[in-house]
């Protein structure tokens, strides 16, 4: 019995077996900094989390750290993630070698918040401070003048004193973040149906194969769907898709550098 389990981990290969390890190993940190506090004031999640680049707590290290940020209230996030890492990320893993597939996961994990970082940006493009609290937080429109300047200081209900209307901004922006290893794991997915576009997948409870190039190409159908009409919007699709896209451009590089010989040229 120990055999066949050390045969288990042993096969995974190192680049996703630490990423495994490490993601899991900080959700229970998450988890038990919650109700023991652990780490004192510092909160994981505010600082790790990708935040919007024009609000107060942007930082650019942002844009790698909030891949190994999950959802701690349910662990199906973090699960479902492990998951797909561990079913595609291996076989990627082996045929491309530790190396190349380290990097190909993070440019797609960077390119996935690049992203969504840009689809923020067009979502708050044209609109100015009175705009953005009166579609987001109605319930501060009293705090604004018509001219747009504050009528008075006052202090947020997480405890930042306000004094301008640049400083309100930044505080409302500061609520959207995102987290989690999707944005790269979706573009393991991609590569895995651009490399073996016709090895039959089986979706969840259908014992029907399906090739793995129309599976992926339903999953990236489905977030275009979702992220344009807007369902299922504690989802950040665009950024599944900016995995997706960062992960096919760095592929063609790769067959632009080294010819085709490295990967499936059927797609």
């Amino acid at each position: 019995m120990n055999q066949g389990r050390n045969s288990f981990f042993d096969n995974i290969p190192p680049v996703v077996k630490n990423l495994l390890i490490l993601n899991m190993l900080i959700w229970l940190l998450c988890i038990t900094n919650l109700k023991y506090h652990l780490l004192g004031s510092f909160d994981i999640y505010d600082t790790l989390s990708l935040h919007y680049w024009e609000s107060k707590d942007f930082l650019p290290i942002q844009l790698f750290s909030y891949m190994f940020l999950h959802d701690f209230s349910s662990f199906w996030h973090v699960l479902f993630n492990m998951f797909n890492l561990y079913m595609f990320g291996c076989i990627m893993e082996h045929y491309w070698g530790s190396k190349r597939f380290l990097i190909f996961y993070v440019v797609c994990g960077v390119g996935a918040a690049l992203t969504q970082e840009a689809v923020w940006s067009l979502q708050f493009f044209d609109m100015d401070t009175p705009s953005l609290i009166a579609k987001y937080r109605p319930d501060l429109i009293n705090e604004m003048i018509s001219n747009g300047h504050l009528v008075h200081s006052f202090t947020s209900a997480d405890g930042y004193v306000i004094n301008s209307v640049s400083e309100l901004r930044s505080i409302l922006l500061n609520t959207y973040t995102t987290i989690g290893a999707s944005g790269a794991i979706f573009g393991v997915m991609l590569a895995f149906g651009m490399t073996f576009p016709n090895m039959p997948l089986f979706f969840m409870f259908i014992p029907i194969p399906v090739k793995a190039k129309y599976m992926i190409g339903f999953f990236a159908l489905a977030e275009i769907f979702f992220g344009v009409t807007g369902r299922m919007d504690n989802v950040a699709h665009f950024a599944h898709l900016g995995g997706m896209l960062f992960g096919i451009l760095l592929i063609l590089k790769w067959r632009h550098d080294k010819g085709n010989n490295d990967f499936s040229s059927n797609f």
